[in-house]
């Protein structure tokens, strides 16, 4: 056993900068804000960023001094107050402890934009810097999607972001980046990053790491990692939901004491990103053809292995969408479609008059497309009836945050369209559904579907493709459409690729 101490803090949120309000406390209460020992009760082994720290720091005998948890589904710019509020308490914490710790830990995500700033983390790392002085080691782990800006670089000893995309190794990064902080405790590591920046933008689907592009890019940097003086090569397609100056893809590279090998290895990989681009643009049905063909396939008798699964890509609420988005949806009902289930839809006044209602009962509702014009208009006067409410709590069992808690606030099922052939899953708060227990929580073995759609971008790969016969991503309009050139950019660098024209020898020198 060692007397070493390292400080845990945790604040997370993918800030939407295109969508409407601020993300204050109340939306990170609704997902997750966890205090001092409250932490380790809620987080021990969980498949989570902070689930993992606490396995490695209880397997090599360092005490943790925990801070803060929390975080927000992915909304509009974090309030000031509350930015402020996360951040005092972790670097308080530091204040308190500075002289017993050994080393700071910080699960953050890389894409926040608070109020007035254009970077959550760099900053908070460089309050917390500035506390411990240039000696202590600080390893900060960072969600695949974060906008990585130099000054997160600087601040910090060493970064380690997922690797995957469904992200079914937070917990796994939360060991990297904790035995990365506690072999540059012990002295056996000297970390030293560089950064590079390919301009390319990757389209949502074009993300996924199982497959096509990003599996090559990622296994790429898994053989870089095999060299001796290799910590840790990130690879981070960023969020293209964010229009700030550090949008988009960044390779952050953690070498071992010699700075000339991250550069190199950085440059590397950046240049073999910028090789594959056009593989990175792809073809998508819009929400019409893609419910016409989920129909068609789901009516063949040689398509029988599973449902059919659609992703409303555009309304994904894991990258701010506003949940309550009705184009998909609108589709199911129009083309009449059976045995097919919706997930979800926020909508606070729909969910009051279905339990004022009760089950068994049936209302009469103008639904969803309450929040903005983008995610299509409210499906007026549909007639719901009312299956099942649930107080909306559920606990993950599929391959992302395995066992981390949901909140949904009420949750309603209820059937509607052709012979109530869709079953709609209605609640208070918005929360991406890409855990399939959040069928079965109101009642629903999801197999028994025929066609599924899930608000999602990826993430819904993980627990519900072993289930299907078929996979299609929608094209739908949204906060999250998957297509960055929907998107009107004022302060991202240019020229990106596909948002301009590039020709190889178009590689910028920013």
């Amino acid at each position: 056993m060692t007397d070493e101490t390292v400080l845990v803090g945790g604040f997370s949120h993918e800030t939407n900068t295109f969508a409407q309000g601020t993300t204050g406390r109340s939306l990170f209460r609704e997902r997750r804000e966890y205090f001092g020992e409250e932490i380790p009760a809620k987080l021990r082994g969980t498949n989570t960023q902070v689930g993992g720290v606490i396995d490695v720091a209880e397997a090599e005998g360092v005490d943790l001094v925990y801070t803060v948890e929390a975080s927000a589904t992915p909304s509009g710019v974090v309030a000031a107050d509350a930015y402020e509020f996360y951040c005092g308490r972790i670097v308080d914490g530091v204040e308190e402890r500075v002289d017993d710790l050994d080393g700071v830990m910080l699960c953050l995500h890389g894409a926040m934009v608070p109020e007035g700033m254009d970077d959550g983390e760099g900053p908070l790392v460089s309050r917390v810097r500035e506390v411990v002085g240039p000696d202590t080691p600080i390893s900060v782990t960072l969600d695949l999607h974060g906008n990585v800006t130099d000054e997160m670089v600087a601040a910090a000893d060493s970064l380690v972001a997922y690797e995957t995309y469904p992200h079914v190794d937070t917990g796994d990064t939360g060991r990297t980046g904790m035995r990365t902080l506690v072999r540059t405790m012990r002295g056996a590591v000297d970390p030293v990053m560089h950064i590079e920046r390919p301009p390319v933008l990757a389209m949502g689907p074009k993300q996924n790491t199982r497959e096509g592009p990003m599996a090559e890019v990622m296994a790429k940097a898994r053989e870089y990692e095999a060299r001796e003086d290799v910590l840790k090569v990130n690879v981070l397609p960023g969020f293209h939901q964010s229009d700030v100056p550090a949008m988009g893809w960044s390779v952050p590279v953690v070498a071992d004491g010699d700075p000339g090998t991250a550069k190199a290895v950085a440059r590397e990989l950046a240049e073999y990103v910028w090789d594959r681009r056009e593989a990175f643009v792809g073809d998508y049905p819009e929400p019409e053809a893609a419910v016409a063909e989920a129909k068609r396939l789901a009516a063949d008798p040689d398509e029988d292995d599973g449902f059919v699964l659609l992703a409303d890509v555009g309304d994904n609420p894991g990258g701010g969408g506003a949940t309550d988005g009705t184009v998909v949806l609108r589709e199911l009902i129009d083309q009449g479609l059976t045995n097919a289930g919706f997930a979800i839809v926020r909508d606070p006044e729909v969910v009051e008059r279905c339990v004022a209602a009760g089950v068994g009962e049936r209302v009469v509702v103008d639904l969803g497309g309450k929040t903005d014009d983008l995610h299509g208009a409210p499906i007026e006067d549909l007639e719901l009836y009312v299956k099942a409410i649930t107080d909306g709590e559920f606990r993950n069992t599929g391959p992302m945050e395995t066992g981390a808690e949901n909140h949904l606030g009420r949750a309603v099922r209820v059937r509607c369209g052709h012979e109530d052939g869709v079953c709609v899953i209605l609640t208070e708060n918005r929360m991406q559904p890409l855990d399939a227990e959040i069928w079965r929580h109101v009642g629903i073995q999801p197999e028994r579907l025929d066609v599924l759609v899930v608000k999602s971008t990826n993430h819904y790969r993980a627990d519900y493709e072993p289930m299907c016969s078929r996979n299609i991503p929608i094209n739908s309009p949204g906060l999250v459409a998957m297509d960055p050139r929907k998107f009107e950019f004022t302060r991202v660098p240019r020229p990106q690729f596909p948002l301009d024209e590039m020709a190889d020898e178009d590689y910028p020198d920013w």
